[in-house]
């Protein structure tokens, strides 16, 4: 095995662990969204009317989006990682295969 191919089973290698981090999130997100505050049952009315439920919400919904976010970026690393071993790997078989052909037609002269 070439040095190139260990690089690139270490590419691939990477995106299954940035891969597996994204899927990681779901369950935390899914609990994020679940955890939702009612103004009128869940805080008193003097933190209904001071805007306890408000505010609780904002942050939790920037907690989903940003978990989301993260799951979405953490997705499209390891898929970019994935393209890009997929590119070294053609790369280098296109290059071993233009120097066998350069080399029979070498030795053909």
């Amino acid at each position: 095995m070439s040095d190139l191919s260990v690089e690139i089973q270490a590419l691939r290698d990477d995106a299954k662990v940035w891969d597996q981090a994204a899927g990681d999130i779901a369950a935390p997100r899914q609990a994020v969204s679940g955890l939702t505050v009612d103004g009128g049952h869940d805080v008193t009315g003097m933190g209904a009317r001071m805007g306890v439920d408000q505010t609780y919400e904002q942050a939790r919904s920037k907690i989903e989006e940003l978990l989301g976010q993260g799951q979405e970026y953490l997705g499209v690393l390891a898929d970019r990682l994935v393209a890009v071993a997929n590119d070294y790997q053609a790369r280098e078989q296109g290059s071993a295969s233009g120097f066998a052909q350069l080399d029979g037609q070498l030795e053909g002269n």
